[in-house]
């Protein structure tokens, strides 16, 4: 009888195991796709804060797509690239940019680690690196996304990110896809 109690235990503890395993691999699932809104009571600046927490933990390449970039993005770009983190930016063309937004593109267009392509087509904002990708409506401007309601698609799944990766691409002109 008691060999069979122990044979109970340890049987017990494998199927604990697995279950823990499952509940792990369905959390990480769950996990890997986040959507919240930013700019209400509760959460003004939740965007501005994932943007940068995924600016800073960018190891290797930033992916921008935005219609315009401001003074605050503009100085934390110029920052990465001095770390040596090459940064491609998709935005409008020069001439559809509003003159207050134009003294940054030329900063940007002109220094070097941060290769900006133009592209008219450009309607939405999204920020992304190898591991994270945020999505939303607007422009990479911190005042525009403090003080506006949207909505933030966060994304950290691979295929996901492989499919960012797609979009991002076909912005892009045919000689660098």
């Amino acid at each position: 009888m008691s060999d069979r109690l122990t044979e109970f235990r340890i049987e017990n503890a494998k199927l604990k195991k697995q279950i823990e395993d499952l509940e792990l691999k369905v959390l990480s699932l769950v996990g890997n796709i986040e959507i919240n809104t930013s700019g209400g009571q509760n959460s003004k600046g939740l965007l501005n804060n994932e943007i940068l927490e995924l600016m800073n933990t960018t190891e290797d390449q930033l992916n921008i797509l935005s219609p315009v970039i401001d003074r605050f993005y503009t100085n934390e770009i110029r920052n990465l690239a001095n770390k040596g983190i090459k940064i491609l930016i998709i935005t409008n063309e020069r001439s559809a940019i509003p003159k207050e937004y134009r003294t940054f593109y030329d900063e940007l267009k002109n220094f070097k680690g941060v290769d900006i392509i133009n592209n008219p087509r450009v309607k939405f904002l999204l920020v992304f690196n190898n591991q994270n990708a945020i999505y939303s409506g607007g422009n990479l401007d911190k005042n525009e996304l403090e003080n506006s309601i949207l909505i933030e698609t966060k994304i950290s799944e691979s295929s996901k990110l492989n499919k960012i990766k797609e979009i991002f691409n076909i912005l892009l002109p045919s000689f660098m896809r």
